[in-house]
């Protein structure tokens, strides 16, 4: 009996050394990228002090297979760390029990060719906002996945979303280009031959570029691009009008490298009404930083439709504060369109109202002048600010976004009183910030595009200032609203601020 006891004893510590042995944490390194296994979790870290520039290397499916594929890990979640702008071809390919993705912060630019083929399992993916490129068949046959968020301004590569056969959602940005066969489901019949069929779920948002003529090039259904345009929105006759500030975007001959740019779009609200155009107009302000003004993509971030998390922490703390080195040899641009509100309650105080906020509930908003202030304090030698809201209480279509009144109120007027500040204003603090309906954007923000285009970005503030309030204040009172709007410029700086550039 002893001796069976003790044999008994010895195999359940040698299963247990073996158990240890198996869950025991691998790691290794592929290029400026380290990485770790934990028996679950497959996390990647930045090992470079080159901010922003670590990128997962280039794998096959076959010679040059990805390390923790090649031995077999149990992978159910990979964690992409901060700095990791790329994932590279075939990266997480054939992980088939991968079922998450998480970003410790929002600043991928691209994801490779197949990084994610054959993740059957994979049913969340929360694209980064900042992504530019999806590659050819990176999510093809991902069989569990969902539904698919693409940002606008991203390039989405042939059959990228091939065969994911459990999409139910599709949500595209306004400039997203779709390459061939993108949605389509790959079936192999029994003669042999390769039929396509296209996706005719939900489609909540498309580009710009796709009808019911073109859309089966990109693997989409004519009945399911057509229920997306014909969904009631008073503006969607005016969603595919291409303005003539959105062609013929200036390239700068100058590159600024050290100047940043974060941008906010906020159309869709969940408590409040949708604000026309603002997501149209980051994107195209998006393209004037890059091209015209010469601001690298890499430097910046367009946030659509951003709740009050990913403006403050992901954002402003995450990466404004905590992720640029030596602010005071830098310069940063801030874009703001969506719903500005008074709070009655305390005096009219200005609020910028994000997405997930109640619009009758503003002090849970942000502050503007709590805004100013933190923008002040993060050290850049320079900021400018532009704020295409109002704060009255009223929408861009006139509509009230506290839904307590039907006309303007005089809201507080915040002004910056911290570091080197210039704010543009759409309009006075008991004026409405309109939209401009022929044009596809905000009021404010098409003299704002307009003039960077004929002035190639090379204007003064003090000039580009006396432009914008010119035209919008000319313009105002002939739209539908028929109401004054006069934009306003706030500094830190005095009168200095009208002989500053970009």
């Amino acid at each position: 009996m002893k001796r069976i006891f003790i044999f008994v004893l010895i195999s359940v510590l040698c299963a247990s050394a073996l158990t240890a042995q198996g869950t025991r944490t691998k790691s290794g390194k592929c290029g400026d990228v380290e990485w770790s296994f934990d028996g679950r979790n497959l996390t990647f870290i930045c090992s470079t002090s080159r901010l922003y520039s670590a990128a997962i290397p280039d794998y096959d499916l076959e010679k040059n297979v990805a390390p923790w594929v090649k031995q077999k890990l149990d992978v159910q979640k990979v964690v992409i760390g901060s700095g990791i702008i790329r994932i590279g071809s075939c990266a997480f390919a054939n992980c088939e029990n991968l079922k998450t993705v998480e970003f410790r912060d929002v600043y991928l630019r691209e994801i490779g060719w197949g990084a994610f083929l054959n993740c059957k399992s994979l049913f969340t993916f929360s694209m980064p906002v900042n992504v530019r490129t999806i590659g050819a068949a990176a999510f093809a046959n991902c069989t569990s996945l969902t539904s698919v968020r693409i940002p606008s301004l991203t390039r989405v590569e042939d059959m990228a979303f091939l065969s994911c056969t459990s999409l139910s959602v599709i949500e595209l940005g306004i400039n997203t280009q779709l390459g061939k066969a993108v949605f389509a489901t790959e079936v192999q019949q029994s003669d042999g031959l390769t039929m396509h069929y296209h996706y005719d779920g939900e489609i909540r948002s498309l580009p710009r570029s796709v009808n019911t003529e073109n859309c089966n090039e990109y693997g989409l259904a004519k009945t399911a691009v057509d229920r997306c345009l014909q969904k009631s929105h008073p503006y969607k006759e005016d969603i595919a009008r291409v303005s003539d500030v959105d062609t013929g975007i200036p390239e700068s001959r100058i590159m600024r490298n050290e100047t940043y740019a974060l941008i906010i779009g906020n159309e869709n609200y969940k408590q409040a009404g949708f604000v026309p155009f603002a997501i149209n107009d980051a994107k195209i302000f998006a393209e004037y930083c890059m091209h015209t003004l010469g601001v690298p993509a890499t430097n910046i971030h367009v946030c659509t439709d951003a709740t009050k998390h990913i403006i403050i922490e992901q954002e402003l703390e995450d990466w404004l504060r905590d992720g640029i080195p030596n602010k005071q040899y830098k310069r940063l641009i801030v874009y703001y369109a969506g719903h500005g509100v008074p709070d009655t309650q305390d005096n009219n105080k200005a609020y910028l109202l994000p997405v997930d906020v109640l619009g009758a509930k503003p002090q849970r908003g942000i502050a503007l002048d709590w805004f100013y202030e933190a923008l002040g304090n993060l050290g850049f030698s320079q900021v400018t600010v532009f704020i295409d809201a109002c704060f009255s209480g009223m929408s861009r279509d006139n509509q009230s976004v506290t839904e307590e009144r039907t006309v303007e109120v005089e809201a507080q007027d915040a002004k910056p009183t911290t570091g080197n500040l210039v704010v543009f204003s759409a309009a006075q603090c008991n004026e409405t910030a309109q939209n401009y309906r022929d044009e596809g954007h905000g009021l404010f923000t098409y003299y704002l595009l307009k003039e960077l285009q004929e002035t190639q970005g090379m204007v003064t503030y003090g000039n580009l200032s006396e432009s914008i309030t010119k035209s919008v204040s000319r313009i105002a009172s002939s739209l539908d609203n028929r109401k004054e709007q006069n934009p306003h410029t706030l500094s830190t700086v005095g009168d200095q601020w009208k002989e500053l550039a970009f």
